[in-house]
């Protein structure tokens, strides 16, 4: 064996492949395109502007075991408590959503959006205004960016008022049975936040970044794009 030929570059994305349910999921703001940062991949593009604060998802895939997840380019890690460490795996396009395309910024400049976990789910919520053109791209520096910091406070804020609104207070109210008073709401808070990854990754190779979280603060049910 020759240890010095080159291993076969992987097969490119191409549109044709992407699945009809990711291509109806679509936010009326992005299409799918060739990336610009990856060659071989498909990318997310924003086809009209996009404000600051957007926030998209959740990320879809197959909840599985780190020791069965064979590529860990479009998974991401969430801590649950009953179950541990799961990865949201949307390798197989088929089990994932449009938010499966959206690649790994090469630098703080490039990078528009930032991940947030909600409820044991990943959301992208853009960290700056995003023009016609302009590829999304996410990167999970966390809390060591002061943007990125405000806006995870930002967050935390709107759900704690969420929390505190007679609107909330009511629906926990109205989730408790009669005949089971001493019994948790059978809905219970979930979380908020974003931690530090697992893995110290090398921001000079996109293509071994795994996206690891875990649960930090307790909040209200949030579900579809806000």
């Amino acid at each position: 064996m020759n240890q010095n030929a080159t291993e076969p570059a992987a097969a490119a994305e191409t549109l044709a492949e992407v699945p009809e349910h990711v291509l109806r999921g679509l936010p009326e703001e992005v299409r799918l395109f060739p990336s610009a940062v990856d060659k071989t991949r498909i990318g997310v593009w924003a086809t009209k502007p996009i404000l600051k604060g957007k926030k998209f998802g959740p990320f879809v895939g197959d909840k599985k075991k780190r020791s069965q997840v064979k590529n860990n380019v479009y998974m991401w890690e969430v801590y649950y408590p009953n179950l541990g460490w799961m990865c949201i795996d949307a390798t197989d396009p088929q089990k994932g959503n449009w938010l499966r395309y959206v690649n790994w910024a090469c630098s703080g400049e490039e990078q528009n959006l930032f991940p947030l976990e909600i409820n044991r789910a990943i959301y992208y919520k853009t960290l700056k205004p995003i023009a016609p053109g302009e590829e999304l791209l996410v990167w999970y520096n966390g809390e060591d960016n002061p943007e990125i910091a405000a806006a995870i406070e930002e967050e935390r804020a709107s759900a704690r008022s969420k929390r505190s609104s007679p609107k909330s207070r009511k629906a926990t109210v109205s989730a408790w049975r009669p005949d089971v008073l001493q019994q948790p709401p059978r809905t219970s808070p979930g979380s908020v936040g974003v931690s530090r990854p697992r893995l110290q990754l090398s921001s000079k190779d996109p293509s071994s970044k795994s996206r690891s979280f875990i649960c930090s603060l307790t909040a209200p049910e949030v579900t579809g794009n806000q």
